[in-house]
């Protein structure tokens, strides 16, 4: 058997191993390309490399070159897990298309498996939640940095201070709020039932923005309060809290079609990627 053939063997396992890695993700726009995954199947592949020919030393004889492959075997290992435990080359953007999939595991794994305890099934309905808000939230992010703006600073958590269970519930900080999954039924109660517009951070959750059928009216729920918006064009707002929606047109593809900004009070805001609906 020549060593081309090994070399080619080698070489479709490691990229059959790559792509196997994404088959454990929720939905397919969950899917982005993760430098750690590829420095693991790399991993595997010099792995594999040294188990294939050390079982098969009869049918390659040439002693230098079976050196040669274990040695280079070796290195790329140790090369390759260490970009691995280091994210040495990882970016902000490139760790987010990493963790899109990752949470999309999460997703899969909490949503199908069978939990019949009701403490472990809110558990995991509050990860499902968590998950799919962060991968929304990670698309926007990975596009606005693309398109140039970074942000290199925010506001900190103030210090601890000392003081009682009112004191705490009291101090419940805004940037630990967000927009909450929203039923139509939820809505109707600041809303007319007549149509209108919604905003999904994905296509299997509630809405997290209704609108009424002129544009005119908006709700949203935060912190388990569902709130009316008044509506100009795509913003919606109400007092302390303002959202935004735009459509992304040629940029939008499969993944995403909109993007919704909120901001509440005067320090936080949060973007999602998602898709705009009406009708």
């Amino acid at each position: 058997m020549s060593y081309t053939r090994f070399s080619l063997m080698i070489a479709a396992s490691t990229v059959t191993m790559f792509v196997l890695m994404y088959l454990n993700t929720y939905a397919w726009e969950h899917v982005f390309f993760s430098e750690t995954r590829l420095y693991m199947a790399l991993v595997m592949g010099a792995t594999m490399a040294v188990i294939m020919l050390a079982f098969m030393l009869g049918m390659y004889t040439n002693r230098a070159l079976n050196i040669a492959i274990f040695a280079g075997a070796v290195i790329a290992f140790g090369a390759f897990l260490w970009l691995v435990r280091a994210q040495a080359t990882v970016s902000g953007t490139s760790y987010m298309r990493a963790m899109i999939p990752h949470h999309s595991i999460a997703v899969m794994t909490s949503e199908r498996a069978g939990i019949e305890d009701a403490r472990v099934r809110k558990l995991a309905d509050e990860i499902i939640a968590a998950q799919r808000r962060e991968i929304a939230e990670m698309r926007y992010l990975i596009a606005d940095i693309d398109a140039g703006n970074l942000v290199r600073d925010i506001a900190g958590t103030p210090p601890p201070e000392a003081g009682s269970v009112a004191d705490a519930i009291a101090r419940v900080r805004v940037p630990t709020l967000d927009l909450e999954p929203l039923g139509r039924d939820a809505a109707g109660r600041v809303l007319p039932q007549d149509g209108g517009c919604r905003f999904n951070t994905s296509p299997e959750t509630e809405p997290v923005l209704w609108t009424s059928g002129d544009g005119a009216q908006g709700a949203v729920m935060v912190n388990n309060t569902v709130i009316a918006l008044s509506g100009d064009g795509g913003t919606f707002a109400a007092e302390g809290i303002s959202v935004r929606v735009s459509e992304l047109g040629d940029e939008g593809d499969w993944r995403s079609d909109a993007a919704l900004v909120a901001t509440i009070g005067p320090d936080f805001e949060v973007g999602y990627r998602g898709f705009w609906r009406c009708g």
